[in-house]
């Protein structure tokens, strides 16, 4: 009778080789990866969740009649505002270009 292989898929990335089964057979389990504790210490005290850092401001005041794009960060200039529609004219520094944004698109921040 001949050999049995099987298909070992332990390898890293999408290779995958065939080995016989009795190498597959002897070889020792693997050890699993390490579970993660949480909620007591060893000595029976509930532990402190971890403080986060606090947030530092990275961008600087805006000039007089500057805006800043929430999505991308960009500065312009308001040229003119329509409060009814809820939008304004926004000249954009880098680009040089004008367009019309959402007034909840942009911020004084």
């Amino acid at each position: 009778m001949g050999k049995v292989w099987v298909l070992d898929t332990e390898t890293k990335g999408t290779g995958a080789n065939m080995v016989p089964l009795e190498k597959v057979q002897k070889e020792a389990p693997r050890p699993s990866k390490p579970s993660r504790r949480r909620g007591k210490t060893s000595d029976g005290r509930v532990r402190e969740p971890r403080k986060q850092p606090e947030k530092r401001q990275t961008s600087t005041p805006l000039p007089p009649g500057h805006v800043r794009k929430k999505g991308t960060g960009e500065i312009g200039r308001i040229q003119s505002v329509d409060a009814k529609a809820g939008t304004a004219n926004v000249r954009w520094l880098k680009r040089g270009a004008s367009s019309t944004v959402p007034l909840t698109a942009i911020s004084r921040r």
